[in-house]
């Protein structure tokens, strides 16, 4: 690359930050989102050295560059959205303003969702309910699925069902963040006191704008509560294992995401609170930032691609690896002995690109030894997602699909922790969205149902894995062969029900809940009528 163009475009840049007088016309520039295409060698060179220096113009890269011909997505702050376009231009790149506002983008998109009522729906209902028969479901417990919630309705939630059903849930605290949250999950598996069962593990909200991956976390555990005892598949399934979800790993960060959406730098948050810490930027002089990127802090080729070690970069690596309460606390959990050699799945969902992720994500052309299992369950389960509304999703790993980034949690879960089926989920929307990481909530729960009819072939997986298993160790032991016979026929059994037996709600299973008994036995004294959650019935 010509050193005249790098220069070129670090002085322009520089001008257009410091050598213009500020007026009130500033304030009143929106933040953008420029798409342009590098058509060749040179114009990826420059792309990538923006993208090296992001972090000392505030610009953030939706998608980056990846490649010759490769569209690349960055937001644009305020005091360079005339300038940019014109650096563009210079350097004989096209480019389309996707975003003209993103203020304005947000402020549509976190508009209260609106009621479903589509006769289909309706239909499913009234059946669903009509085989419940004097089942209270439909006023407990409630969780307004189709929206985003804050983290404290979020926890609470979690509390309220294992307040209800001490048999088969229990809520679990893995650790506290930086500013005093608890990281808090549910297990769900009958009965909750088992530590003996292999276990299956789901997080979702490690990066802190990803609402979507949140959201989906949380409709998983509906659904895997809300049809226990009416699903025999479900039932199966938590009778069989134990399901360990943590919706949100990144609390402090998800919060501070929410904090004022009218900031979209703030509403773009992407890591944790971690305090300030200092550095310098291109020109020498002192930057100070705080937050740390936790899927680039796990002990897994720690710092060695994707990363930085700038505090104002939007993949900081942290000074080291672990150096995060968050990271330390699942990577602690999956290590206790609740849990370590006991986990046979990993599935951690981020958003955006409609991507099925196995290992290892560090360097292209790497692969775990076990890749054929990874890549036969990961087609059966984008088969599976595909098959409810026709959404495709590409397999393969970060790395050949997206670009290297080492001291991500999915590689650590695989290779540290030996998780058989260690998979990331970009969920919706596509990667050529111009919206991203803004998914609109009518989009919430079709997320939810074609992922959870992934993440099943997992599951099932997993059950497969665990009758093999105990088929050899029968076998090592002189027989049994009639037990192995009669599991295998419980596990056909399911199956073929499976695609009969699917349920559309998302109204969760739960017993009377006296409110006021709960905030007596949970101490707290929330305002019930002000609660978000109070709908039972999710919109699709």
């Amino acid at each position: 690359m010509k050193s005249g163009l790098i220069l070129g475009a670090v002085a322009f840049l520089y001008v257009a930050r410091f050598g213009h007088c500020s007026d009130d016309k500033e304030t009143k520039r929106p933040y953008k989102v420029f798409r342009f295409v590098p058509e060749n060698l040179e114009a990826l060179q420059f792309a990538d050295r923006l993208y090296r220096s992001a972090a000392d113009y505030k610009l953030d890269f939706w998608k980056s560059p990846k490649g010759v011909g490769i569209f690349v997505d960055v937001m644009v702050p305020p005091q360079y959205v005339d300038t940019f376009p014109t650096l563009l231009t210079q350097n004989n790149i096209s480019y389309i303003v996707t975003i003209p506002d993103v203020a304005k983008l947000i402020e549509e998109r976190e508009k209260p969702a609106e009621p479903d009522t589509s006769t289909k729906f309706i239909d499913i209902l009234t059946s669903f309910f009509r085989s419940r028969k004097q089942d209270d479901r439909s006023t407990k417990a409630l969780f307004n699925f189709g929206d985003y919630s804050t983290y404290p309705k979020i926890t609470y939630w979690l509390q309220t069902i294992a307040f209800n059903y001490p048999s088969f849930t229990k809520t679990f605290k893995i650790g506290t963040t930086t500013e005093g949250r608890a990281i808090e999950g549910i297990k769900i598996g009958n009965p909750a006191s088992s530590r003996d069962k292999k276990a299956v593990w789901i997080d979702g909200g490690i990066h802190a704008r990803e609402w979507a991956a949140v959201h989906t976390a949380l409709y998983i555990i509906n659904e895997l509560v809300s049809k226990y005892g009416y699903d025999p598949v479900v039932t199966h399934y938590v009778d069989s294992l134990n399901f360990y979800i943590v919706p949100c790993l990144n609390p402090d960060g998800y919060e501070y995401s929410r904090s004022d959406s009218s900031v979209p730098e703030r509403r773009m948050w992407r890591k944790n609170r971690a305090k300030e810490k200092c550095g310098k930027d291109i020109w020498g002089r002192k930057a100070c930032c705080g937050g740390v990127d936790l899927n680039r802090n796990f002990g897994f080729h720690w710092a060695e691609s994707g990363s930085s070690d700038d505090p104002c970069s939007e993949v900081y690596q942290g000074t080291k690896e672990f150096s995060e309460p968050e990271s330390r606390a699942l990577r602690d959990m999956l290590l206790s002995p609740e849990l370590n050699g006991k986990t046979d799945a990993y599935i951690s969902f981020h958003t955006y690109a409609q991507m099925w992720m196995f290992p290892f994500g560090h360097q292209r052309n790497q692969v775990p030894d076990d890749v054929n299992d990874l890549r036969t369950v990961g087609r059966e389960a984008v088969n599976a997602l595909q098959s409810v509304f026709g959404t495709r999703y590409q397999l393969g790993t970060g790395a050949d699909m997206l670009y290297p980034s080492s001291g991500g949690s999915d590689d650590w879960a695989k290779e540290k922790a030996k998780i058989k089926y260690t998979y990331l989920l970009e969920l919706r929307p596509e990667e050529s969205a111009y919206d991203g990481f803004l998914l609109e909530k009518s989009q919430l729960i079709p997320t939810g149902k074609e992922t959870w009819a992934g993440v099943k072939k997992v599951i099932d997986a997993v059950l497969k894995k665990n009758h093999l298993e105990q088929n050899n160790r029968d076998s090592n032991n002189g027989g049994a062969g009639f037990l192995c016979r009669t599991i295998a026929a419980a596990s056909n059994n399911y199956n073929d029900t499976e695609n009969n037996q699917e349920m559309d709600d998302t109204v969760l299973d739960n017993k009377a809940l006296d409110s006021k008994a709960f905030d007596n036995a949970m101490g707290t004294k929330m305002d019930h009528n002000k609660i978000e959650g109070n709908v039972a019935i999710a919109k699709i």
